[in-house]
């Protein structure tokens, strides 16, 4: 994802159009975004009467991320985000001023190499016996 925890976004439609806030938390799985401030819902809380009072609740509610656009922290305007790879290092780059809003440097991870290991399976000789019964035949003669 291109917007990151702790960027400043401005909504661009629905109640909260063209307001600034930062963001709080990202889903990448359900592509959601949570901005300070922002798509803030009212819950009712019904008490029991003995322990628990009742309450009216603010809940901020993840909104989707193509809601929102990120704001610039070189030239302040709202910007698509460009991404640039170079030598283990990957910049986010603003597509208005063409200026680095982060640079990202990864780590050098040895590759993992896959051992392939051969068992030796040992051959058992099998050997079939075979058993031979004995029945007794007992002859009845009738008389």
């Amino acid at each position: 994802m291109k917007i990151k925890k702790g960027d400043t976004v401005r909504i661009l439609y629905g109640k909260d159009s063209g307001k600034q806030g930062t963001v709080l938390a990202i889903d990448v799985k359900d592509n959601k975004v949570v901005v300070e401030g922002m798509n803030v819902y009212k819950k009712h809380v019904k008490g029991d009467g003995k322990k628990k009072t009742s309450e009216i609740l603010s809940i901020v509610k993840p909104m989707s991320i193509s809601k929102v656009i990120l704001i610039c922290n070189n030239c302040g305007k709202p910007t698509r985000v460009g991404i640039k790879r170079e030598e283990g290092k990957v910049e986010r780059i603003c597509k208005k001023c063409n200026k680095v809003i982060e640079v990202i440097e990864k780590k050098d991870e040895p590759k993992k190499e896959k051992k392939v290991v051969k068992k030796e399976v040992e051959k058992k000789e099998t050997t079939t016996k075979v058993v031979k019964k004995k029945v007794n035949k007992t002859e009845t003669k009738k008389e």
